[in-house]
């Protein structure tokens, strides 16, 4: 008896041991999220400010990396660039977020507020017109020539009069066996399908914008490229779809999730993962601006001249004051460098662009093209 009571003993200590060893490292995490959210609650702009450097600094070196140059930047200089380059890419990152899963959620909370039932019918009477619309868009410069082309809001609102005319299809056959059909009751409810369609369009629409700009900065070849996004279109209607059948709460946590991996997606399958980085500078003015007219010193116009290559700097009457090298691209003028590039050989298409590194004292200014007259 003595024996077996040792035993259970034995076994009882080991047990309240096994506990405690699982309960530290639970307790030891939950003392560390305690802390890591009091330095949050205590430093807030400290906070905000590294993560700020942080997302400016990954966003400067993937730029960086993308045009091959490290330029000189001064330590005053850098820090506005940082935190300027970070505000323009959270709100680039967020848009693109949104946009991934606006059109399923604003649908479900629309059509939750109506009292509407979310099926595959009112999906299809308000995801319907916003997929013919996108499809026209793409497909009628293809198809009609400029002058019989109509343009994108005449196509637009004609597809988003479906909407109201499906939703009013749809009440009608669902209350006409359960409930006398009266308009001015059911009018109300013809509203949700038209706001979820354009929602729909507009969140489509940038989508399709932001997976064209990373299919142009593809490196795969065009076909696979074109069959690697419209998978992921596909991705993004899946998501949208799955969005409309959750619960709205449980949506508004997971739809943020959903649109980080679809973009993260994006990403691995057109291995475009400096398009951010040129579009947050193409914002900013100070990267990868096309179609552009140096005005060049005269000594570096000379010499410029005189160097072998295809980037040649015209100069002006008076041959003593400046030159002109046009139609390029300034790829960078972030610190005390402009870099250039040039157009594409006309002789050899298969020739790599012309480069042209200059110190920013040699360029006097520059013209580039301006937004379009209103």
């Amino acid at each position: 008896m003595r024996s077996v009571k040792a035993k259970q003993e034995l076994v009882h200590r080991i047990r309240l041991n096994e506990a405690s060893g699982n309960a530290l490292p639970k307790q030891g995490l939950a003392k560390y999220l305690s802390l890591f959210a009091e330095y949050v609650v205590r430093n807030p702009v400290a906070l905000a400010t590294s993560a700020a450097l942080t997302l400016g600094g990954l966003l400067l070196l993937g730029f960086f990396l993308r045009i091959g140059f490290m330029p000189d930047v001064d330590l005053a200089g850098s820090m506005a660039l940082l935190f300027a380059a970070a505000l323009v890419g959270i709100g680039t990152l967020i848009a693109l977020i949104l946009a991934t899963v606006l059109p399923g959620v604003s649908m479900r909370y629309l059509l939750d507020d109506a009292k509407i039932p979310v099926n595959w019918s009112s999906v299809l009477a308000t995801a319907g017109p916003a997929v013919l619309s996108i499809t026209l868009a793409v497909l009628s410069p293809l198809m009609l020539e400029p002058a019989k082309r109509p343009s994108i809001w005449v196509i637009s609102l004609g597809c988003w009069a479906i909407a109201p005319i499906l939703g009013i299809s749809l009440i009608w056959f669902a209350q006409r066996r359960a409930t006398p059909f009266t308009w001015r009751a059911q009018l109300q409810k013809i509203w949700p399908f038209f706001v979820s369609s354009v929602l729909w369009t507009l969140g489509l629409f940038q989508v399709l914008q932001a997976a064209i700009y990373m299919g142009v900065d593809s490196p795969h070849p065009q076909v696979l490229t074109i069959v690697l996004l419209a998978v992921w279109l596909l991705l993004i209607g899946a998501i949208n779809l799955f969005m409309t059948r959750i619960p709205l709460r449980v949506s508004l946590i997971v739809g943020p999730i959903a649109g980080i991996f679809s973009l993260a997606v994006l990403a691995l399958l057109t291995s475009s993962y400096s398009t951010v980085s040129a579009t947050t500078m193409r914002m900013l003015g100070i990267g990868d601006i096309p179609s552009t007219n140096l005005l060049l010193t005269a000594d570096t116009c000379q010499a410029l001249s005189a160097a072998p290559g295809t980037l040649h700097c015209e100069a002006l009457p008076d041959k003593a004051t400046a030159g002109v090298l046009k139609d390029v691209t300034i790829l960078s003028r972030i610190g005390s460098n402009v870099v250039v590039e040039g157009q594409i050989p006309k002789a050899d298409p298969t020739q790599p662009r012309p480069r042209l590194i200059l110190r920013k004292e040699a360029v006097i200014a520059w013209t580039m093209p301006g937004t379009k007259g209103r």
